[in-house]
């Protein structure tokens, strides 16, 4: 419960924050926008998950896969006697507006039979959009960026890997920063030798690098 109340006043405190810096922001950027997505699965191949992800991300005429990061595997958190998470961070270019994104992502979830009845529970895939562009949205259906993101090393571990220099609009510091931030606060919770936060190296790596 004590997660669960911090995330809720994390995300009022992050929204009256993006409330501000969206005030500032009259101009949106012409053109595809760049997007980070996050990718979580805890339920059956989730390696396999991931994957199908990317694919049918490609599958989208409206969505270039531009890079993806290696699979990094944690302990879940805000359930208990829940199996570890395989968890990515996705780049993509694309003509869609935020929530037209939403609506695809949330399809993806539903084709690898997510189940959205249990909050905080298992799941075959979770995809989070982190960051689109320097957007800034605010709304009941969609709150980017991630409310949650600057505070969960499974998030910033894997998107630093693909977009060290990226900034949070928000917070408007780089996700390298968040990560170095977090990883000072955790200690040695979040050291990157500790198995409990390993690495898993993938060969489709340089599959998806198209600078």
């Amino acid at each position: 419960m004590a997660k669960k109340r911090k995330a809720v006043k994390t995300k009022k405190t992050l929204k009256k924050k993006a409330t501000a810096a969206k005030a500032k922001k009259t101009k949106k950027k012409a053109g595809p926008a760049k997007v980070y997505l996050g990718l979580g699965s805890n339920v059956g191949d989730r390696e396999e998950y991931i994957e199908q992800v990317i694919f049918l991300l490609e599958k989208n005429p409206n969505i270039q896969v531009t890079k993806r990061s290696s699979n990094y595997e944690t302990e879940a958190e805000g359930g208990a006697d829940q199996p570890a998470f395989m968890n990515a961070a996705v780049a993509i270019i694309t003509k869609l507006p935020p929530e037209k994104l939403l609506e695809v992502c949330q399809e993806i979830e539903t084709a690898l039979g997510r189940d959205r009845e249990t909050e905080w529970g298992p799941r075959t895939m979770d995809i989070d959009i982190l960051l689109f562009d320097d957007q800034i949205v605010s709304d009941d259906k969609l709150q980017v960026p991630h409310p949650l993101m600057h505070e969960r090393m499974f998030v910033l571990k894997p998107l630093k890997e693909i977009a060290p220099h990226a900034i949070h609009p928000v917070l408007e510091k780089s996700i390298e920063d968040l990560f170095e931030e977090r990883k000072a606060e955790g200690g040695e919770k979040y050291d990157d030798e500790l198995p409990g936060f390993k690495d898993i190296k993938t060969g489709g790596y340089d599959d998806y690098e198209r600078w």
